[in-house]
């Protein structure tokens, strides 16, 4: 906590103004490290929850610190790299092969199939199972069989979440305080 005092002259009010310009200054700077720091912890979960993952090399996670009026504002993003192209053989579709892009970024976040449709989340965003356009299985509770381009079958029962912005988020809010005392000193 900063202390400014001054006495009834002018160059005494005068000195307290510059101290106060010079506070918010530092005020502000130390808003924009603690948001910083905030989402370098989300950052840091966020990688933590893809572990090995087979989508974790196709999402990039990053921060953006935007100075605002009274503070600071950091944005934690997850991104694609790029879609994955997913082909299957199929008996009833023209050419045999059906395909369908998909986002490794909300198949790490929401997972697929009902058996993992674990995200509390998810349904508020329009997303779990069931909301894939054109999906088929995801209610099936003994999961499904696809034939691989290889002509070999496979079961699966869809895909795990790894949710690495939820825990982020949850990380971010359980060190809201103790990143708060590391830099403003508290």
């Amino acid at each position: 906590m900063k202390r400014i005092t001054a006495t009834l002259s002018v160059k005494s009010i005068q000195d307290a103004q510059r101290q106060l310009r010079a506070y918010k200054k530092e005020l502000t700077k130390k808003c924009e490290r603690f948001v910083s720091a905030l989402a370098d912890k989300g950052i840091v979960v966020a990688r933590e929850s893809m572990g090995s993952s087979d989508y974790a090399k196709y999402i990039l996670f990053e921060k953006e610190i935007d100075p605002v009026q009274y503070g600071a504002r950091a944005i934690l993003a997850a991104s694609n790299t790029g879609l994955i192209r997913s082909q299957w053989r199929t008996l009833n579709t023209a050419g045999g092969v059906a395909t369908a892009d998909v986002s490794p970024i909300l198949m790490a976040e929401f997972g697929a199939g009902v058996r993992h449709d674990k995200n509390p989340k998810a349904h508020k965003m329009g997303m779990g199972a069931g909301t894939f356009p054109g999906q088929m299985h995801a209610f099936d509770e003994d999961g499904w069989w696809y034939l691989d381009m290889d002509w070999e079958w496979h079961h699966v029962d869809g895909v795990e979440p790894t949710m690495p912005m939820y825990h982020a988020a949850e990380e971010m809010e359980r060190q809201l305080l103790t990143t708060a005392k590391e830099v403003f000193g508290l």
